[in-house]
């Protein structure tokens, strides 16, 4: 037990002790200055207490408040005691991960569901610290896995920083998630957690002292929060969720206890969320500077390079979207300035002014796409999603918009994309030659026999490369042809992504709008098209096309690598 734990501990223990004490007219001089006059404060607020009993004589000593009052008419009431040197803040709970939302959001089924998505992504997140040192064993599992990160990483360091930041962030997304649709299935767990979190139901006493074990004060925390206001739910920052009545928040936030293999926990804390005109104020400052940066704008290569224009137009269309609408509650504000600091030195500032233009047309027509899905929305807020999070490798999302429609949550996700003509290719996805036709993708059946026949015939040096790809890429083009029609549009949709394609033509100021599952018209298959290491697949009157290029993982100086495949897609506006 940490030591603020022992002292809250004793702090109850005394307390409790000392009012029975009180009760049996017994002396309290053995008790310090703080516990007696708590005590005096509780019988004064209380002046026809029968017993006392605090949490840890119950069976849940986490789950009871401090103390349990029985009053002379049999009613009960619950007292939280906190013990804090002179003016300092009021420390609130940590919560287990792997139970808060039994606990308090009243819930076995939600708890499961986490419980069960948590292992996947604990065991992704330290197989992912082992790849980054080089080792890897898919048959390791979390306990194998914990034993060498701890070997390799005692505490945390900057290099494996990114890791936890993704895990921890993968954490708060799908918790969010699991909350959206407890509040749009109108369950009280939400509320239940904001009253118990925040103390609504029971007797806060504050005891200050000093150094000295002199008291320093007793009082009562009392919150003004309106119970009668409705309860909303928000993201904030990388790794924490907000639950909030008016400006009242309760905030609850993802972190590891100490090293990387340390038990997961959630620190509750308190924060005032601000006022429509507030959060308006920091919108338009976060604008404020991110023109700026676009003012300063210097470029340091003379040529575009195609990763900088697309994070470019990510955080413009972000910009966009916070200008036509400054209400809007920012997840990170500054995610997308640092986005657009970080790569617009890398493009020139002709590209910069075109994408910054053409970015209102992408707003537009992610505003007319909205209306023509739900009439009436409103955007609550707005957030870029990390390069570093895979959640789903089938969510190719560059931002999310969290929107309310007739009182309900809805989470909209957008893949963000740049082109500077009207017919270019976007590389979208690079699966593995391994997954390609599993049921992930086309579902069609396995290249795995055809990729074994020609690594074992390349390390015989019966193969070169080129003809390896060649002989993969003939596999994967029959395959295709015979797949039926539902097989193809399954396979095109999860090549898509899971999320809404904005395309914008920064050049002609021009934007389309891709559903991520609408495969329009027949689906024709073109093998060794347009070379003999691609497959070619068009759909929409041959309007759109997705071209699966075969390549080595690696480059030929490291012999056989892994396969992967370059998915290029290509429409026409």
């Amino acid at each position: 037990m940490s030591k603020p734990n022992e002292l809250g501990k004793r702090h109850v223990l005394d307390v409790c002790n000392a009012l029975r004490h009180y009760l049996n007219s017994d002396s309290m001089e053995s008790y310090i200055e703080p516990v007696q006059e708590t005590v005096k404060y509780i019988a004064e607020l209380y002046p026809d207490i029968q017993s006392v009993r605090n949490k840890f004589e119950t069976d849940k000593p986490d789950f009871n408040p401090d103390l349990i009052l029985t009053l002379h008419n049999k009613e009960e009431e619950k007292l939280n005691l906190f013990n804090i040197k002179r003016n300092a803040a009021i420390q609130p709970k940590n919560l287990g991960a792997k139970s808060f939302l039994e606990n308090y959001f009243m819930s076995q089924e939600l708890q499961e569901k986490f419980n069960a998505y948590f292992s996947k992504e604990y065991e992704l997140y330290l197989q992912s610290i082992m790849e980054f040192r080089g080792y890897r064993n898919v048959y390791d599992r979390i306990p194998e896995l914990k034993k060498k990160v701890l070997a390799c990483y005692p505490k945390f360091e900057a290099e494996i920083n990114p890791f936890r930041r993704s895990f921890l962030f993968s954490l708060r997304e799908y918790c969010f998630q699991l909350m959206k649709d407890e509040f749009n299935n109108g369950t009280t767990g939400i509320e239940n957690a904001f009253k118990e979190l925040m103390m609504l139901d029971t007797t806060n006493i504050i005891t200050r002292y000093t150094g000295e074990n002199k008291c320093f004060g007793v009082e009562e925390w009392k919150s003004n929060i309106n119970i009668e206001q409705e309860i909303q739910i928000y993201k904030k920052g990388n790794d924490t969720i907000g639950i909030r009545s008016g400006t009242e928040a309760l905030t609850i936030r993802f972190k590891f206890e100490s090293g990387p293999t340390s038990s997961v926990k959630l620190a509750t804390s308190y924060e005032c969320f601000p006022a429509e005109d507030g959060v308006v104020h920091k919108n338009l400052q976060s604008i404020k500077v991110f023109e700026g940066l676009l003012e300063r704008h210097k470029q340091l290569n003379k040529s575009n390079d195609s990763n900088a224009v697309g994070k470019c137009n990510e955080a413009m269309v972000y910009y966009r979207v916070l200008v036509t609408d400054p209400k809007i509650h920012q997840v990170d504000e500054k995610d997308f300035q640092v986005m657009l600091e970080s790569y617009s030195p890398y493009i020139s500032s002709k590209t910069l002014l075109d994408i910054q233009q053409s970015s209102k047309k992408a707003v537009e027509k992610i505003d007319e796409y909205l209306k023509g899905k739900y009439q009436v929305y409103q955007i609550e807020s707005i957030q870029l999603v990390p390069d570093n999070y895979l959640k789903d490798r089938l969510d190719t999302s560059d931002m999310k918009i969290i929107i309310k429609v007739e009182k309900r949550y809805v989470e909209e996700n957008l893949s963000l994309k740049a082109i500077s003509k009207s017919s270019a290719k976007i590389t979208v996805k690079n699966p593995g030659a391994g997954t390609i036709l599993g049921p992930l993708y086309f579902d069609t059946g396995s290249l795995t026999l055809v990729t074994d026949e020609a690594k074992v015939k390349f390390n015989k040096k019966l193969l070169t490369h080129q003809q390896c790809l060649e002989m993969i890429s003939a596999a994967l083009g029959e395959s295709l042809q015979a797949a039926k029609q539902e097989k193809l549009r399954k396979g095109l949709a999860a090549i898509r992504g899971t999320a809404t394609t904005i395309i914008t033509d920064y050049v002609k100021d021009n934007s389309l709008i891709l559903e991520h599952d609408v495969i329009k018209g027949v689906v024709e298959v073109y093998p060794k098209t347009p070379s003999t290491i691609q497959t070619t697949l068009r759909w929409n009157e041959k309007q759109e096309e997705l071209s699966l290029r075969v390549k080595f993982s690696k480059g030929q100086d490291h012999g056989w690598s892994s396969m992967k495949l370059a998915c290029e897609y290509r429409v026409e506006f």
